[in-house]
């Protein structure tokens, strides 16, 4: 414990004097930049970043499309406070403050995305990050809005499939981009346009890579038993390259709005069709040699989905109405190397938001509103392991703030009801859910503000842990009739007795938003009692290692800290710099640790540039993981080192964009403690990126 004081205590002396550092002056920084505060979309109460209670990350514009990759954790695992969980190059899950998976909320454009990513860690999620106009990702429990499986956090992915504003003429992007440490291609196009009140919007998306290569082995040496020939030859078979880690995805959305004086009312269409491979071997018991031999297992995935979407001024108590509504047909099937069906998942699914914003004063405003959702969910084949279910789920809440002379308080309540009824049998579970929060923000300073915040958030079991190798009367399946779940190659047991799991949040926040000398600094200290986890009990069937959801009191507890001034300014040069760390500590109240935490990390980012090209540096410094849980490996630390650089190409009125990116340049063998599948398929290796962008 007093190792890990101790850490926070550099963390904040390093960063505190930034933060009481006065502004740069204009004659000291001339052509100075006006800042300018954006609204955070997934706060609802219509606050920017500085005056809301939500630690808020967002990538939007050139950043986005520079750290844009195949997955949605790819693209954010430069952001504090958040990590990825890879299970190969073609899944990549964001884990924030430790926490992932099913404790992490997924949205596009404000609604749950309908796929079966939550079910295993090796089920990709249902989006395209090189399609997204913003992600804004919420760090800690923000169930009043989203959910009550939000306990980790929110990423909420936005674009503009519906259009909300009037379009004059015709604009687009057309952009193409490859990666040398897979051959990975990705072509984007986007085109909207409008006619009076009519606004369209039109995208699609094409990527394909070949398997990746890497640096050393895709095995663990240290796990392996060199005396053991099979493992031997296992092991140096990897080396070099990632066997069966091939992608392919094509994506394609439709969407149109009439856009009224006041409002607008839009619907869309998107189709997804995504492949890709499980590297390693981890997804059945055959020998590696076999799967690459026959092509390793692979999975197909597709999806419809239609988006309606309409916000309208209204009268009396309420002054606006904002409301999303969404239907997906998702399905996904897991092909074996002999090129037989494994399992087919599917779910279908309609969700909506309906918020009303209250007619609210200059110092005070609110919201109600009702969230629902209804899915069904099934799984077909050798790994159905979890039963055909229904899941069934209505809230209610409200938001409040109100400000006081230099004080903002914020206060909000959600009640949920969720019911899971099994298709062919009476273990069906129905439960409420409660959350609440409270907040405050000093603003004793312009630019400057302190936060404190206390968020309790109730979460509901979901169907992977409630019925996992579960029969229709509750009970454990006998262990001869047990279903192996390949991907985490264990007997996975649901437990339908488990209690809801509850998080209580505190938080201490410090931000400077405005300013030449910018930042922020984040404490968090989370008590979750009947944490929900999978224990591995150390039996073993077959060979094979039998697990059980058990429930214990759990401790998450960590910082973020970022800090960004300028070194020079001369005409229309300028030269930056950005410092940034991130740590979390997870372990149960009665000893031992939770297992897949990432580890502390911090690093140092010099950025340089000028009206028409800009280019950067950044070191990323990642410790050693020995705070391991039962029958987890170490993780090595690395250092990581990254460079881009781009151009503005003027051609007439329009530009295009020239970009590089060089990553890994150290050539480290990098694997993510974070990742379940992190002792079979590490990072990539050294590889550059090159793209070119136009914009008409």
């Amino acid at each position: 414990m007093k190792s890990v004081f101790k850490k926070l205590a550099y963390v904040i002396y390093a960063f505190l004097p930034l933060f009481m550092s006065g502004n740069v002056t204009a004659a000291e920084l001339e052509h100075a930049e006006v800042a300018v505060e954006e609204i955070i979309v997934t706060s609802t109460l219509h606050r920017s970043r500085a005056d809301t209670a939500l630690p808020v990350n967002i990538l939007t514009g050139e950043e986005l499309r520079e750290k844009a990759s195949a997955t949605l954790g790819e693209t954010l695992q430069e952001q504090v406070g958040v990590s990825v969980a890879s299970f190969g190059p073609g899944v990549g899950a964001p884990v924030i403050r430790g926490q992932g998976g099913n404790r992490v909320q997924v949205l596009q454009g404000g609604i749950g995305n309908i796929d079966a990513s939550s079910i295993s860690a090796d089920h990709a999620n249902s989006l395209e990050p090189a399609l997204a106009e913003r992600i804004e990702v919420v760090r800690g429990p923000a169930t009043l809005l989203y959910g009550n499986g939000a306990i980790g956090g929110v990423v909420n992915v936005i674009d503009n499939r519906i259009p909300t504003r009037r379009v004059e003429g015709l604009t687009g992007i057309v952009e193409t981009r490859n990666n040398s440490a897979s051959d990975h291609q990705v072509n984007v196009a986007r085109v909207e346009g409008g006619a009076g009140n009519i606004a369209w919007h039109l995208d699609g998306i094409y990527r394909e890579s070949n398997d990746v290569d890497i640096n050393g082995f895709a095995i663990n040496p240290s796990t392996v038993d060199i005396a053991n020939a099979e493992e031997l030859k296992a092991l140096l078979d990897s080396r070099g390259r990632l066997g069966n880690s091939n992608t392919r995805a094509n994506v394609k959305t439709a969407g149109a709005s009439w856009i009224f004086d006041e409002g607008y009312i839009g619907f869309s269409l998107n189709q997804l069709e995504n492949e890709y491979g499980i590297p390693g071997g981890a997804h059945d018991d055959e020998e590696e040699s076999e799967q690459e031999q026959e092509g390793g297992v692979r999975i197909v995935m597709e999806q419809d989905r239609a988006d309606m979407e309409m916000e309208l001024p209204l009268n009396g108590w309420f002054q606006e109405l904002h409301a999303r509504l969404s239907t997906v047909d998702y399905q996904h099937v897991e092909v074996e190397p002999g090129g037989e069906i494994g399992t087919l998942f599917e779910q279908e699914g309609v969700e909506g938001r309906f918020v009303f914003h209250l007619a609210g004063t200059d110092n005070r405003e609110g919201v109600f509103g009702v969230h629902f959702s209804h899915r069904d969910f099934s799984a077909l084949g050798e790994e159905a392991f979890i039963p055909a279910t229904d899941i069934d789920s209505l809230a209610l809440f409200t938001v409040h703030s109100v400000d006081v002379a230099a004080m903002t308080y914020e206060f909000g309540l959600r009640g949920e009801r969720q019911s899971l009824q099994q298709i062919r049998g009476g273990c069906d579970v129905s439960e409420t859910a409660w959350s609440g929060s409270t907040s405050a923000i000093w603003r004793f300073r312009d630019n400057t503000n302190l936060l404190f915040s206390v968020a309790h958030s109730q979460r509901s079991a979901t169907v992977e842990e409630l019925y996992s190798n579960v029969d229709t009367a509750c009970n454990e399946l006998p262990s001869i009739s047990l279903v192996q779940h390949a991907a985490t190659q264990r007997f996975e047991i649901g437990n339908p007795n488990v209690d809801v799991e509850k998080s209580t949040n505190f938080e201490f926040a410090l931000r400077k938003h405005l300013g030449d000398i910018s930042g922020e600094l984040n404490l968090y200290y989370n008590n979750i009692s009947d944490y929900i986890y999978l224990f591995d009990t150390g039996e073993f069937l077959e060979g094979v290692e039998i697990s059980s959801y058990q429930q214990r009191d759990a401790l998450f507890y960590g910082m973020e800290a970022e800090a960004n001034f300028p070194l020079r300014r001369s005409g229309e040069h300028l030269t930056e710099l950005n410092l940034f760390s991130d740590y979390v500590r997870a372990e149960f109240d009665r000893g031992g640790n939770i297992p897949r935490i990432p580890p502390l990390r911090a690093g140092i980012e010099l950025r340089h540039s000028h009206v028409r090209w800009q280019t950067k540096l950044r070191w990323t410094e990642v410790q050693q993981q020995k705070d391991t849980g039962i029958n987890e490996s170490r993780t090595d630390g690395y250092s990581l080192l990254n460079f881009y650089v781009d151009y503005h190409l003027p051609l007439g009125q329009r530009e295009a964009l020239f970009f590089f990116k060089a990553s890994n340049l150290l050539d480290e063998s990098i694997r993510y403690h974070s990742s379940l599948l992190k002792d079979l398929a590490p990072a990539a290796g050294r590889a550059v990126e090159v793209g070119l962008r136009f914009e008409f």
